[in-house]
């Protein structure tokens, strides 16, 4: 693993930490504010305002980590986490939106 890559991943991870923090800022809060949801979407839309940079913090921690034990260029795969969170947070907004559509 080069060292410039690992940083160069971390830097990205930590920019897009920002950029999740902001999605889900402005579509759970434009969302909630125009709908009637339960208290527990709700939560989970909450939830998801730390869970998603949340991912992003840990990713980049983890390769830090494998970068000083050694770890091989597979560890940068550890890099893709936030994605698959932003998918499943953008496949559960996408399910309150047509609920919302429908009117519940």
């Amino acid at each position: 693993m080069s060292i410039g890559w690992t940083l160069l991943g971390t830097f990205g991870q930590l920019m897009l930490a920002y950029f999740l923090f902001m999605l889900v800022a402005f579509s759970a809060g434009g969302l909630v504010s125009g709908g009637r949801f339960w208290r527990v979407q709700v939560k989970v839309l909450d939830l998801s305002l730390f869970v998603l940079p949340g991912t992003c913090a840990l990713s980049a921690a983890i390769v830090l980590y494998l970068h000083w034990r050694g770890g091989s260029a597979l560890s940068y795969w550890w890099h893709a986490l936030p994605v698959a969170a932003t998918m499943l947070y953008l496949a559960y907004l996408r399910i309150l939106v047509r609920q919302s559509r429908r009117g519940r």
